[in-house]
């Protein structure tokens, strides 16, 4: 599998409608209509999330904040 093939794959979202603790489930064709999807609802100010489907093949390096001086 190339590391673009995931984004292929079905993918899973939930978007929070007006009413409170209710979402919408949504399965979208490929990762990146879905991510298109939860950024438009996002833009109404709504609560979208990735809900289930295929990751990135390897997680991104997320920088480490230092340690605090200790004294």
């Amino acid at each position: 599998m190339s590391d673009k093939d995931w984004t292929q794959h079905k993918t899973t979202i939930a978007i929070a409608n007006d009413d409170i603790g209710e979402w919408h489930f949504l399965t979208l064709p490929s990762w990146e209509e879905a991510r298109q999807a939860v950024n438009a609802a996002r833009s109404e100010g709504k609560a979208a999330v990735f809900y289930d489907g295929d990751t990135l093949p390897v997680p991104p390096e997320l920088a480490i904040p230092p340690e605090p001086a200790k004294y």
